[in-house]
Formats: C-alpha cells, sequence, structure tokens
C-alpha cells in the first residue's frame, strides 16, 4: 500500500496527539498492539498499511508543540508517564508538518482558504513522499 499521510485536523489536540504517540509507540516496539484489529491475525495481506508506513502532519490554530502537549496528557494520567520521552523524535517530526490551521480571523475569500488548505496537503505529500493521504 506504500506509505500512507495521516493529516489531523486539530493536529495538537488530545485525540490527535495521542493517536502519535500510539502510532509511535507501536512502529518502536514500546507496546504492544492491544486493541489493534488490524493487527489480528485475520488482517495481515488486507491491503490496509502498517503503522510504520503511517505519517502525520496536519492543521491546528493553537501553537503549542506536540512534545509539550503530550507531556499534559502525560501529567494527566492519559498517556503512560514516559511515554513522551520515549517518543520525542516522532513528535518532533510530526509536529514540523502541522501548519496553521484556519479560523475565524481568516479573512480570505472561502475558495482562496480551501485552495490554500489543499496546497498544505499536497505539498506534505510531495514532501515526505507519501502514496496518499488520509484527512482526519
Amino acid at each position: 500500500m506504500g506509505r500512507i499521510g495521516i493529516w489531523l485536523v486539530g493536529a495538537r489536540g488530545s485525540v490527535a496527539t495521542t493517536a502519535v504517540i500510539g502510532a509511535a509507540a507501536l512502529r518502536s516496539g514500546l507496546t504492544a498492539p492491544a486493541g489493534c484489529v488490524t493487527e489480528l491475525p485475520d488482517f495481515p495481506g488486507g491491503g490496509l498499511p502498517g503503522v510504520g508506513d503511517l505519517v502525520f502532519g496536519g492543521h491546528d490554530t493553537p501553537d503549542t508543540p506536540l512534545p509539550k502537549r503530550a507531556e499534559r496528557l502525560a501529567r494527566s494520567g492519559v498517556v503512560p508517564d514516559r511515554l513522551p520521552q520515549l517518543v520525542h523524535e516522532d513528535l518532533i517530526a510530526a509536529d514540523a508538518e502541522i501548519r496553521p490551521g484556519i479560523g475565524e480571523q481568516d479573512s480570505r475569500p472561502q475558495a482562496e482558504t480551501v485552495a490554500a488548505v489543499a496546497a498544505d496537503i499536497a505539498a506534505f505529500r510531495v514532501r515526505r513522499a507519501l502514496d496518499r493521504v488520509i484527512v482526519i
């Protein structure tokens, strides 16, 4: 299936940050794929990408870096305490692919705004040599 980009709208939110942490932990063998249906024996060869083939990026309006957001999630008990440190490089890589989100302060015409968003996603695909990008 090749390398797949996961473009997260709200990329610095709790759910997106947890997804990046989880994928990084799985990829590096820091956690078992418990609860990951696609990792069950019936799924290999089903045409789904492996977690190692996923590359994260996205849009968001807050500018808190993913590593900081991950630390907050660890302090709150959402993710294991040391996990953000162990996947720090993955968080940095994903954070480098997050672009400023579109907010109410954006005064551009809608067509121009949509074109800018599409250009960000297309550039991500080219920059990271992705076969496709899924927007979530």
